[in-house]
């Protein structure tokens, strides 16, 4: 079905479809999804996609422990539920004002005292410097090394900015520090440090690595 809906649309035309597709089923896992939820388990990986772990609830809108449409800005949780949460390249998926925000103030809600959040997401100001300096040949480069797979096709380098900003429409929003740690401390986290990946997998070795620090922020706050 795929493949046949790509040979009789327009790309604009498929990812408009894409997109109404995956609206429905942020649809039905919103009015499936349950009013609150009880669990002992007290580490939130949110958006985990096919990354589930052991030992954490690992929450997406589809094949997860919990299937939830974290874009709907309420979770069903207890407050001071989990000591850690954690999420990867998920922020950008979401409009800041209506979306994220709204998610991040369940989260500190959802967050004990002196737990954290770790959040990591397309950096902003590195792909801007990327364009800039290099016509963001060092990105395709390192996307390349990551993901053999992945083809750029013939489009000249200088398109790779667009592919970050909005990748297919998939995309809302991109970050850089500063706005990350304004937003965090907007809904009540303090301490926002940056960091690398290495030191969640330091801090938590079950989550596999994505070697993505090129093209990413990350970053953890504290809830005081």
């Amino acid at each position: 079905m795929k493949e046949w809906l790509k040979k009789r649309t327009s790309k604009r035309q498929y990812e408009l479809l894409r997109m109404l597709a995956f609206e429905y089923k942020r649809w039905k896992c919103r009015i499936s999804a349950p009013k609150s939820y009880v669990t002992d388990i007290v580490r939130l990986h949110l958006g985990s996609g096919d990354r589930k772990l052991q030992g954490w609830l690992n929450v997406d809108m589809i094949g997860s422990d919990l299937d939830l449409d974290i874009a709907d800005g309420q979770l069903p949780f207890s407050d001071d539920q989990f000591s850690v949460i954690v999420s990867q390249h998920v922020i950008e998926h979401l409009t800041l004002e209506d979306e994220l925000i709204p998610l991040l103030k369940e989260c500190f809600r959802c967050t004990k005292t002196d737990g954290k959040i770790w959040l990591s997401t397309p950096d902003m100001r590195k792909v801007a410097k990327s364009y800039i300096e290099q016509d963001s040949d060092d990105m395709i480069q390192d996307r390349q090394s990551r993901l053999p797979d992945w083809n750029f096709g013939d489009y000249p380098s200088q398109h790779f900015v667009n592919d970050m900003f909005h990748q297919g429409l998939e995309h809302r929003n991109l970050f850089d520090f500063e706005l990350l740690e304004w937003v965090l401390n907007q809904v009540g986290y303090d301490h926002v440090t940056r960091v690398e990946e290495k030191d969640l997998i330091d801090a938590y070795p079950e989550f596999p690595p994505r070697n993505d620090d090129y093209q990413s922020v990350y970053v953890n706050a504290s809830k005081i």
